[in-house]
């Protein structure tokens, strides 16, 4: 894995190969946010539950997840504006763009067709395990 190391089993192993654990944050900030507004502290709190694999809450890390919130943003895919309604100090609430609901379609056909192709690679692996 070019020189890094490598825990086996880990997903993190898989990065070169278009399994990023960044790819899947992207996609379910993606997701979340097509149905409907939400405030990055509850976006990235809502990883765990979805991709416990991939989300760690070290301060590196978080600080990763707002990284590419930013990075979203910056290429147009959602939109930030600070929501100071509350008692206490203001928000940050992200909202998709109509080209995020475009890109976020790309990223579900991606992972739809990835599917089917680990679905067809394991039924070929099980039929040569019977063999």
């Amino acid at each position: 894995m070019r020189g890094r190391s490598c825990k086996k089993g880990s997903i993190s192993c898989f990065s070169d190969i278009g399994m990023s654990p960044n790819f899947w944050i992207r996609a379910w900030f993606f997701i979340s946010l097509a149905g409907g507004k939400s405030y990055g502290y509850e976006l990235i709190n809502s990883i765990p539950n979805i991709l416990p694999e991939v989300s760690s809450q070290s301060s590196s890390v978080m600080g990763n997840y707002y990284r590419i919130l930013r990075v979203l943003e910056m290429n147009g895919f959602i939109n930030s504006e600070w929501d100071t309604s509350g008692n206490g100090p203001a928000r940050r609430i992200y909202s998709i763009t109509p080209e995020g609901i475009k890109e976020q379609e790309v990223i579900v056909n991606y992972i739809k067709q990835t599917k089917e192709f680990v679905d067809r690679f394991i039924n070929y692996i099980e039929e040569e395990e019977v063999k």
